[in-house]
């Protein structure tokens, strides 16, 4: 009866009597031709895919799961599960399908196996209806299993039936300050890369290269980077110099090797030490070193560093490497190190602006090539001959075109307005299609938004765009509800049919008003239809019969600003209509809070309320919630246990908002924490704000007295209600938040202006005729306002008035000139007596002056006596 409304999902496409939209190959594809189905939701760390030609999808996880979906029975299922050692970041990594897969049912996996022995293995599987069977271990990596990180772990094969495979450095990055991890003191070998990334006789922080045979067994193909039987080196690799090459592609048609590489963590150059971490973007027409642990990025060196003196030593040379860590097994001198394709730190940077900024994990996409498909959802020949690049980290996917030697000519932006959480792979299936795994936003657990999708291309008619709302989702009977869809559009221009249906009724208005005269639950339903076969849908539920409580904080006097040392009288206002008539209030279901802000960034919050802190609003938006959650602990510790931690810490917003800016670890564990050098001070500070306030385990009760203690900042005085439901309606929480705020701000955190300059807090170049509004602005109480003059140059007058730069005058005052850059003066004006809020605006007068009239510090607003 509940269906569930295809918000993201379309399956309908291509109806009979279409027009067909023909894309030229200079033509770059609209991106409304692109539609995403998703398939599945909640998934546990899924990590590779394969699609098999008999119309399904394999995935693997890295707990062991291997999961199936039936692309015509629209079907998930638990196909099988393997047992693999799964701790730190080891598990089931990889998975592809053997080239003559039709014939011989070969399916290969490289996973971390459980027992005592620290190793890896590439297997051979045989795929059957009921699950997998005949392993045929065909090569083991061995690893170290005591310290983290880094499995690398993707299978991919080329045209030429040549298996690749790539695996990461397995070595700790996390004490090296996000440096070059080359510990050589005894013991160390776990901190050091170049016992593997750069060791010619090792496995790993490689991408390696091998025949696979009808045995099982493998032979070493021609071309490698080492051909010979030097016993110090190893004929299988391909590629060395990798740090965590996570997914890697191979062009069928040019066989070049692409692949990420996820770079160091730290947030900026260091002399003596080396570059800062970059992510790359790495090419490989043919066998090479491409630098790790001795370069990043464009072939950044990093100083030889002695860990136990702390003595840098000159830069590693890239034309002649030398590797000459006791920990390496292999060459002492490497080949010449390759530098990344693309590369780019944390922080914008003008070489790349495509990627913007942000957490970085680079990975590499299939190469796309329209000839070998001969679906009608085919993606589009514009398309031809680019490779997939994105990154895990910061959702963007590029189909990127290459000159011949593999550099970045155009970058695509594929689907740009659409959310993509940490795709994790991605690859095209015999229909032309791609299919997609998301991880989702936390580390080492199920997601709700980790998913298995498919992205369509619609050469033809497109399907419309469902943009629906509705006034209330619950109130008590009779309950009015405005069902509005005038939002939604047809990228085709065709006319659009909407079909609502509510209790048996149909209603064919794009908006309309129901009302719902008895109590229930009730899901409306929209059918939106273009009128040539393609049709959205989207289902709301109603609740009716529960009117959803009202809270509210009475506060005495002024509900905009504080004044340290006053004392501010409340009272926690709660009303509920059905449990007042029933059982009564919920006392226990009352939630009550008064924090306190240290943040001097108030521009989010110089209105009357505000719903959540501007902290939360950040934390959504950048790369935070990949590692942290609120009560549990991911990659790094939760949010709650922060604020436990720093509870008592009068310093803490001041050292965490700098760790948060520079990124770093080693106060929770060892993993450590992005960088986020475009983070501005301000918002760093509101971050960490809002996660101490988590740790507040301080009650005040409903009614009573506060006094203030602080001068700066901001208090929230926050009240909740969750009601007792009515079955079979939920229960309904509503809260409420009042804000006040110092009565001394900066003076230019005002709302809007005419003809001014404002910088470092202050409003400058202030001519005749300019003003600046404040917006919202409770005067209950307010007796004058003082300016904190800087600078007074030609002086002139201010008035004060509310609504408008020419509405009603409350206060004026004169300013003298005084050229004179020493000390500041103050002008105090007193304002008539005015309640509620207003929009304040100040405006400067100065007839027949051309020249500027003078600054202003601050501004404060005075209580009466």
């Amino acid at each position: 009866m509940k269906r569930l409304g295809l918000l993201g999902l379309v399956g309908l496409f291509l109806s009979c009597g279409q027009t067909t939209h023909e894309t030229k190959k200079e033509e770059a594809p609209e991106e409304s031709r692109f539609v995403k189905e998703v398939f599945a939701t909640n998934l546990f760390e899924p990590t590779e895919l394969v699609i098999l030609p008999k119309g399904k999808v394999i995935f693997t996880q890295r707990r062991g799961g291997i999961k199936q979906y039936d692309l015509k029975t629209n079907e998930l299922s638990d196909y099988d599960s393997i047992p693999v050692h799964h701790e730190k970041e080891d598990g089931l990594m990889g998975i592809a399908l053997d080239p003559e897969f039709e014939q011989n049912d070969w399916v290969y996996l490289y996973y971390s196996p459980v027992g005592d022995e620290p190793v890896q293995h590439l297997s051979r599987f045989t795929y059957t209806a009921k699950g997998l069977i005949n392993e045929v271990v065909m090569l083991k990596v061995p690893v170290q299993r005591e310290e983290c990180c880094h499995t690398g772990g993707s299978i991919q094969f080329g045209s030429d039936g040549l298996l690749y495979l790539s695996t990461g450095d397995n070595s700790n990055p996390f004490d090296s300050k996000g440096f070059s991890p080359s510990d050589e003191r005894p013991g160390r070998s776990a901190w050091d890369a170049q016992k593997s990334s750069a060791n010619t006789n090792d496995l790993r922080g490689k991408i390696l290269r091998i025949k696979p045979e009808p045995d099982g067994s493998y032979s070493i193909p021609e071309g490698n980077l080492f051909v010979d039987d030097d016993p110090l080196t190893k004929p299988e690799i391909y590629v060395m110099g990798c740090r965590n090459p996570y997914r890697i592609s191979v062009d069928p048609k040019r066989g070049w090797l692409f692949w990420g590489d996820v770079g160091p963590d730290a947030g900026e150059d260091v002399e003596g030490r080396g570059p800062r971490g970059h992510d790359e973007f790495n090419v490989a027409k043919e066998p090479g070193f491409f630098g790790w642990p001795l370069f990043v990025g464009n072939n950044y060196a990093y100083n030889e560093y002695d860990f136990s003196t702390g003595i840098s030593q000159a830069k590693y040379d890239p034309a002649a490497p030398v590797n000459n860590s006791p920990n390496n097994t292999g060459l002492q001198n490497l080949p010449p190190a390759q530098p990344a394709k693309i590369y780019y730190p944390y922080a914008r940077t003008d070489i790349f602006p495509q990627v913007k900024n942000g957490g970085r994990n680079a990975m590499a996409g299939p190469v796309y090539y329209s000839d070998m498909y001969e679906s009608r959802s085919k993606f589009p020949v514009y398309l031809d001959g680019r490779v997939i690049y994105y990154d895990w980290m910061r959702g963007f996917i590029y189909f990127l075109e290459l000159d011949e030697e593999g550099n970045p000519t155009d970058w695509y932006s594929f689907m740009p307005n659409t959310e993509f959480n940490n795709p994790m792979d991605m690859e095209f299936g015999p229909d032309g299609n791609l299919y997609m795994i998301e991880y989702g936003t936390g580390w080492f657990t199920r997601n709700e938004n980790a998913k298995l999708s498919r992205i369509r291309y619609i050469e033809g008619n497109r399907p419309p765009v469902l943009e629906a709302s509705v006034s209330r989702y619950s109130g008590s009977a009779p309950l009015e509800v405005r069902f509005d869809a005038s939002g939604s559009k047809d990228y085709d221009g065709d006319k659009l049919k909407y079909e609502w249906e509510i209790e048996g009724e149909v209603f064919n208005d794009s908006v309309f008003t129901y009302v719902f005269e008895k109590e229930g639950v009730y899901y409306p339903e929209l059918t939106l239809s273009d009128g040539k076969g393609d049709y959205r849908t989207q289902q709301f539920t109603i609740e009716v019969g529960n009117e959803p409580p009202v809270v509210d904080i009475a506060i005495a006097g002024n509900n905009t600003f504080f004044w340290q040392g006053r004392n501010i009288a409340y009272e926690v206002q709660i009303s509920d209509l059905e449990d007042e008539k029933g059982a009564g209030i919920a006392t226990d279901q009352i939630r009550f809070d008064i924090n306190h802000y240290q943040s001097t960034d108030m521009a989010e919050t110089l209105g009357h309320q505000v719903p959540v802190s501007n902290g939360l609003t950040l934390i959504e938006s950048l790369d935070c919630k990949g590692c942290h959650k609120v009560n549990e602990k991911s990659i790094g510790p939760s949010y709650t246990a922060v604020a436990a931690r720093y509870r008592s810490d009068r310093n803490a917003v001041n050292y965490l908002s700098r760790k948060i800016i520079s990124g770093g670890g080693g106060v929770w564990g060892e993993q450590a924490m992005s960088a986020h050098p475009d983070l501005t001070t301000e918002d760093a500070a509101s971050i960490v704000e809002y996660i101490l306030s988590l740790g507040n385990q301080m009650s005040y009760p409903l009614e009573g007295t506060f006094k203030t203690s602080e001068a700066t900042g901001r208090y929230l005085f926050t009240a909740a209600y969750k009601d007792r439901g009515k079955a079979p309606l939920r229960p309904i929480e509503v809260t409420r938040n009042i804000w006040l705020r110092p009565s001394r701000m900066p003076a230019d955190l005002f709302d809007d202006s005419k003809d001014i300059q404002a910088r470092g807090g202050e409003i400058r170049s202030i001519y005749h005729g300019s003003w600046v509004s404040f917006n919202n602005l409770d005067l209950t109480g307010i007796g004058s306002v003082s300016f904190l003059l800087a600078n007074r140059e030609k002086g002139g007058t201010v008035s004060i008035r509310t609504g408008a730069p020419d509405g009603v005058e409350i206060g004026r005052g004169e300013i003298y000139p005084d050229r004179s850059t020493g000390p500041t003066s103050t002008l105090e004006i007193e304002i008539k007596d005015v309640t509620g809020f207003q929009n304040v605006y100040f405006v400067f007068t100065n007839e027949g002056e051309e020249n500027k009239l003078l600054y202003i510090r601050n501004i404060e607003f005075n209580p009466k006596p």
